[in-house]
């Protein structure tokens, strides 16, 4: 399956230059990507209001239904890959349920592809 990331800044140049391994998706409700994204997926990267510039492969995924415990266990374990560890409050974090971490390899710049808005979204799936 394909997939189309909406990142904000710092975190789109922190994909792109290596430092930021983990794209890490916290909510409410079971939206995607929990329980969508899998190993081998293709993710299309975009910066919030601009075109597609980077794809990225599936490594590794994993979903948690979230408890303060386990929150602080990720922060813990995977902060700095993810790159909350500088930029996130983590307590914003505690009144999510669901959490997808997805480890992110052979991060490529691409030519850009322009794609319609998302109105708001920051996970959108494609069809192959």
């Amino acid at each position: 399956m394909k997939h189309i990331a909406i990142l904000r800044q710092p975190f789109f140049n922190m994909v792109l230059s290596g430092e930021k391994t983990i794209e890490s998706r916290w909510s409410q409700n079971k939206c995607a990507p929990f329980n969508k994204v899998k190993v081998g997926d293709t993710i299309y990267i975009k910066q919030t209001g601009c075109a597609v510039t980077a794809t990225a492969k599936v490594k590794d995924v994993k979903y948690y239904n979230l408890t303060p415990e386990i929150v602080e266990q990720i922060r813990i374990k995977y902060g700095k890959q993810i790159g909350t560890d500088k930029f996130e409050d983590w307590e914003s974090t505690l009144n999510k349920k669901y959490c997808t971490l997805i480890w992110l390899s052979d991060v490529t710049k691409i030519k850009p592809m322009p794609v319609k808005r998302s109105n708001g979204a920051g996970w959108i799936l494609l069809n192959d």
